[in-house]
């Protein structure tokens, strides 16, 4: 089985609703994005599939929140915008946006969000 990871930055402000502390409060962070993708098979060029599309794909994704407040947008206006649900979030998008691109035979397994270099978290499916 082979793996790629391919990363990605944006920086957004955020709070969190519900929480008894400093994160209530707006403010903002250097999010930094790892993708994960998977696959048996490499192709006639002897790649999984090319970084740049991983890059390109995860950056669509990521200018969506870049210098805006994250609870302003659509899921996050309802859903609490923690590092976890933007993990699935950024999973789920890169999944459909994978499927079109790269077909059946490469699949995400995991998508890491960092508030910081000392506070991460991963969502995966496996």
């Amino acid at each position: 089985m082979y793996e790629i990871s391919a990363v990605g930055h944006f920086d957004a402000a955020h709070f969190l609703r519900g929480y008894r502390g400093k994160c209530a409060n707006i403010h903002g962070h250097r999010w930094k994005v790892e993708v994960t993708l998977q696959g048996a098979e490499l192709n006639n060029l002897g790649i999984l599939t090319d970084f740049m599309v991983v890059k390109n794909m995860l950056k669509e994704i990521l200018n969506i929140f870049d210098h805006r407040m994250i609870n302003d947008i659509t899921p996050f206006a309802q859903v609490n915008p923690t590092a976890e649900n933007l993990a699935k979030y950024v999973f789920d998008e890169m999944a459909v946006k994978l499927r079109e691109l790269t077909g059946p035979g490469v699949k995400m397994t995991k998508v890491t969000v960092c508030e910081s270099e000392a506070a991460s978290a991963t969502y995966s499916e496996e």
